[in-house]
């Protein structure tokens, strides 16, 4: 075959396939182009959502695995479309990735509500590190906050770590993210006691007792007659950092004013009779 007859055959084989081969050409680059485009925008959301949660002050461990996870999810869906504008069936692709989430999710049910309760405590922020709360009946100080659970050390240094499915579903006692706290003291007197003379005992007890704001007026009243005594409530606001301190002078303040004006305090009494028969 000479260079005539191969450029014939060269020149006839392009015009009975250009649309083909064009059309080829025009999906590849449109599927570059998706490619880049996708990638593009999996790392801006990868950057940006990694720098919201660093603002939030979430923990760093947290932070990088939540970035790598939406850009990695976001990459998967970007190589999808791609393999779709090359012509690929991506029902089938779809299929199995959708069918392998399932049997991953079946397998990872408890740790994959934990995680999901991770990112919940993450965004709604019910608590943070440092503060002070009480999460299915344990109080402690929240230590971290990880990906499937959160640790609080107790008042007597014991660390709790509770899975965050358990965390969410709770009620959670924030003592600490308002920035004052309510005292509520009941002291109990007996019924021979004057009732404006323990009124008049116990203003003077909150008045000695510092810390205590006076931009809220104390609250004293009589709340319940007992089958023993006369219980008195007394409310005072603090600062919340100021609070075991407030709770440990003023119960002092009380006993020793209602000491000092011979005022009883009733203490459980049992009654024994011995039969001599």
């Amino acid at each position: 075959m000479n260079f005539e007859d191969f450029s014939n055959h060269a020149i006839s084989f392009i015009k009975r396939y250009d649309g083909v081969v064009f059309s080829y050409i025009a999906h590849f680059c449109f599927a570059i182009i998706i490619f880049i485009i996708g990638r593009t925008i999996a790392k801006f959301i990868s950057k940006q959502l990694k720098r919201i949660l660093l603002n939030r002050h979430v923990d760093p461990t947290v932070v990088k695995f939540v970035s790598a996870l939406s850009y990695y999810a976001f990459m998967v869906m970007t190589l999808v479309a791609v393999l779709g504008q090359l012509g690929v069936q991506t029902a089938s692709i779809v299929a199995v990735i959708g069918a392998a989430g399932l049997a991953i999710g079946l397998a990872l049910q408890g740790s994959l509500s934990n995680f999901a309760a991770g990112v919940i405590l993450i965004i709604f922020r019910p608590f943070k590190v440092g503060e002070t709360v009480v999460i299915n009946s344990q109080q402690g100080v929240i230590d971290s906050i990880q990906i499937f659970s959160t640790s609080i050390v107790t008042p007597t240094n014991e660390l709790v770590v509770i899975p965050n499915s358990q965390v969410v579903s709770a009620n959670i006692i924030n003592y600490t993210r308002l920035p004052e706290r309510r005292l509520d003291l009941v002291i109990n007197v007996g019924y021979n006691s004057d009732i404006q003379k323990v009124y008049q005992v116990l203003k003077q007890a909150v008045d000695k007792t510092s810390n205590i704001l006076t931009s809220k007026e104390p609250t004293i009243r009589l709340d319940v007659l007992d089958a023993s005594s006369m219980n008195f409530n007394v409310l005072v606001w603090t600062l919340n950092e100021n609070y075991g301190s407030v709770k440990g002078e003023l119960l002092e303040n009380i006993k020793n004013a209602l000491t000092e004006n011979n005022i009883n305090i009733p203490y459980p009494t049992m009654d024994v009779n011995l039969n001599t028969k």
